[in-house]
Parts: structure tokens; sequence; C-alpha cells
């Protein structure tokens, strides 16, 4: 067993290489000497006093009247050539809420990009900074771009500073509880958007192990296939005996909170590339397969950023990690496992292999830190896509109060679920003749079929939650704060779930 402790202090912004990243300063409140200028202005169109020349205040007044900008949350309107300004951006915030401001920062960092130009804005005083912080937050989620491997990239690192009266308190506030975020997705993004031929189980250990280099309260463990022979964690070694490359039980904990405190725990399925195995997939699409690790992306890059924000709060990431393969050594349909917890399954297809390396990964998960809260996160099935669209994650829980708690969190910072039944006629879909049960089964319901194999490993009473995330975890068009590709769907999400916890003590 591998077992390493890290501690020390967090790291930049830009923490890893490769792809391109945002940067973001505050600066006290004034006005470059040239450049790109960015001006807030409500439905009224007055320009604040951020500065700028009353005359040429006046007439960016009059151009907007002209245009009949409407000064409402997201607008844009650009001015060339007033005063020292090659661009005036006038941007609209009247009812600008958390996510349009987001979705504004997301805007105004891809404007960066495309210029080549860095961008000041003139941030008056009348305007809270909370909204100058999330929009920070946006064009932080938004200057990602995952281009390694482009040869004429441009190699421009987007850039934005907000001219601001409290821009040492704002810069304090960004860099403790925004900064962790932004870092912490674009870990998750790179694992996602990653080939297959570069990450895969142990590439994913090491780059952990790389990412919380420094953190306090840190311990990272690694069972590798000797180790969990030896605990019987025949569902993971099942999925993983096709590949060359041995599959990898990697546990990040953060102990943050009160000594002896169950931690809250985010079990991610860690698929580093599925072929469906024996079952295999067609080829349209199959690319995308790399993705599949986008639930140990999400539960690994939470604990991160709580790491990096110093969270009073104990967490538990545990992602199994393995590589589906086809092989003369990959398991076949019809094969029986034998788990952690010595509850057998029949293999009906090997393309259902994420409920199974959950299986063990949640039974050991409960068995070793009897949590206060278990969330199983997964590109589970494509049943939820369908069901939910891109839009909505599919949640499913036992307890009412656990979902409640969930969903509310997934409001507050915009990663939305819905939730969905785990009907008691799914456990009659899984039976199986031979072993305990099968890893699927039913002419319906395939999301709640794969929530209900999960779950048989899950006690009653433990607070656990599943979710499919199949739908959200891609995204097949940018956004202002999403480049297409991977999403890093559910770092906020669980981040949210442990201020809640945090709030509690």
């Amino acid at each position: 067993m591998l077992m390493k402790w890290l501690s020390g202090a967090v790291i930049a912004l830009a923490f890893m290489a490769g792809p391109a990243r945002a940067d973001i300063h505050f600066e006290p409140a004034g006005l470059p000497e040239s450049g790109i200028l960015v001006v807030p202005v409500g439905g009224d169109l007055v320009v604040p006093d951020v500065g700028i020349d009353d005359a040429d205040a006046a007439y960016i007044g009059r151009a907007l009247a002209a245009a009949e900008f409407s000064g409402e949350a997201g607008a844009m309107t650009t001015l060339y050539a007033i005063g020292a300004f090659d661009e005036i951006i006038v941007v609209g915030v009247d009812g600008l809420d958390r996510a349009a401001a987001e979705t504004l920062g997301g805007n105004l960092i891809n404007r960066s990009r495309d210029a080549e130009a860095a961008i000041a804005i003139a941030w008056p005083e009348s305007l809270e900074t909370t909204t100058a912080l999330s929009m920070a937050l946006g064009a932080g989620l938004g200057g990602y771009r995952f281009d390694r491997y482009l040869s004429d990239a441009s190699g421009y690192d987007p850039e934005i500073t907000f001219f601001l009266a409290d821009a040492e308190d704002a810069e304090t506030a960004f860099n403790a509880h925004h900064a962790p975020i932004i870092e912490a997705t674009a870990f998750a993004r790179d694992m996602i958007n990653a080939p297959g031929n570069e990450v895969y189980p142990e590439v994913f250990v090491e780059r952990t192990l790389a990412a919380f280099d420094g953190e306090q309260n840190v311990n990272i463990r690694v069972l590798d296939v000797d180790d969990m022979t030896r605990l019987g964690m025949g569902a993971i070694l099942g999925v993983g005996q096709g590949s060359s490359r041995p599959p990898r039980l990697l546990i990040v904990e953060y102990m943050g909170g009160e000594s002896g405190e169950a931690p809250i725990a985010f079990v991610g399925k860690g698929v580093t590339f599925d072929t469906g195995g024996i079952s295999i997939k067609g080829n349209d699409g199959m690319w995308r397969m790399k993705y599949d690790l986008a639930g140990a992306s999400a539960s690994v890059a939470a604990v991160l950023a709580l790491a990096r924000r110093d969270a009073g709060v104990n967490a538990i990431a545990v992602a199994p990690l393995v590589e589906n393969m086809p092989s003369g050594t990959a398991q076949r349909p019809g094969d029986v496992v034998t788990t952690i917890s010595g509850q057998t399954i029949e293999i009906f297809s090997t393309d259902a292999e994420g409920r199974l390396i959950l299986a063990d990964a949640v039974r050991y998960t409960q068995d070793q830190y009897n949590p206060s809260l278990m969330i199983d996160i997964a590109t589970l099935t494509g049943s939820v896509r369908v069901a939910l669209g891109r839009e909505y994650a599919g949640l499913f829980s036992r307890h009412d109060d656990v979902a409640a708690r969930v969903m509310a969190a997934g409001e507050e910072v915009g990663e939305v679920l819905w939730r969905l039944p785990l009907d008691p006629s799914y456990a009659d879909d899984i039976r199986s003749p031979i072993a305990d049960i099968r890893n699927t089964g039913g002419d319906g319901a395939g999301a709640g079929i794969g929530a209900q194999v999960i779950g048989t490993f899950v006690d009653e009473d433990t607070m656990w939650a599943h979710i499919d995330m199949a739908g959200v975890g891609w995204a097949f068009a940018a956004t202002p704060t999403t480049p297409e590709g991977g999403i890093g769907w559910g770092v906020r999400l669980f981040d949210a779930i442990a201020r809640q916890e945090e709030a509690r003590d």
C-alpha cells in the first residue's frame, strides 16, 4: 500500500503547465492609461463616476441612447477610440445576479483572448463587490482552454483587471473562495480532456499527488492490485483485468474539521477510457469515452478546492480508477465477480462497468469512514441523458433530506439536478439466477437500474445519494464559462455541500 502525507502552502492560480488559464487581478480604483476599458451601466445609461473625463462620459451616454442600449444584465456594446482608450466596452448590470455576472465575466475573458489584449474593468462604488467577484469567477472558468496539443496555439493567457475601491479586500476574498474553485475545475477539466493514451489509472494518481503537493491536512492513499485482491475488490479488479494498465483505488483524505468528526465522502467513477469491454461500444462517439473519469475528477478536484481554501470540514474523495478494454484477459458477459462485501454480481454487460467499480468503492468508503454523507457521482448511463437532456444531472437517494440538501446546493451554484425514483421494482429487475444480482437488467429505467445496483452495496441507514452526470459532464458547444469538452461539473456542487457542512458547525 502506498501512503503519502502532504503539507505546505497554497500554490499559484496557473498551477499546472499546459492548458491556457486566465490572469485575474485587482487594483485600487482608477483607470489604466490606455487599452480596453469596461464600464458597467444600469438601465438609466448613466456613466458612473469612475474617473472618465466628463466630456467622454457625456459622449458615451449619448452614444448608448442613440444605439438604444438597454443596460439589462449582460448586455454589451463596444465604442471605439474614445479618449486614451482603443475600446470602451459598456456592459449592462441592471438586474445582474450571480449567474449573469459569471456569464458576463466569461464573455469578457473571451473578448480578451480574441483581442489578445488585457481588459480593465472600472468598477463603480455603487455596485456590490460580490458581483465583481462573481464576474471574476466566471472569467476564471471561461479562461480555460485545453490547447497543449495544438501546434498553432497562441500562447496568450487572457487577462482581466478589476479597478475598485476595496481592491485589497476583493483580492483576499477571491483568493480565499473563488481561485480554489477555478484551480480545481481546471484540474478536473485537464483530466477529462486529456486523451486516453495520456491519462490512465497510474497517471491519474501521479497528477493527483502533484496537485496536492504542499497542501495542509491532506493524506493520500493508493491501493494497487495486490491491495485490492487482499481486500476482495473483485468488481474493480474484474473491470480492470482486460487492460495492460492496472487499476488503482485512490483515496484523498482532507481533515480540516474537528478531529474525529465523520467526513463527507465523494466517490467518483474513474474509467479513464471506456471501450465497453467485450460488450464493445460502436465506434461513433467512442473517442469521447475519455470523459468517463469525470466523476472521479470532480470528486478529487472538489477536495482539492477544499484543501486550497482551508475549509473547516473533513472530506474524503474516493476514486476507483480502471481502463475498460477488450482483450484475451477481459471479463466476459456471464462471469461472476465477488465484491468487497462478499456479495456476488453476474456480469450481464461489460459496458455497465461504472456501477461495478462503484460497488466496491462505496462499500469500502462506508465501512472505512462511516461518513456523515456519502455521494457517488458517475457518467453512468445514456438513459439519464434521454430523460433529462444536458441541463440536469439525475439524483437518486433513499433520504428526502439528503436529496433536498444536494438539490439546494446545486441550485446555489448553477449545477442543477432532478430527482429520479429508486423504485422497489428495480431490485427485481437485477435479480440473477446464479448470483446475488446482475449488473443490469429490465427493459427500462436504465438510470434507476444503475442506481439500484450501486445502492445494493450501501446500508439503508447510510446517508447516501447517487448522481448520474452522463448528460452534463461534456460540453458539445462552448458557453462563456465552459469551453467545448470537459466541464468539470460537480466541483462547485460538492464545494457547496461542504459549505453547508461548515455552516452547521
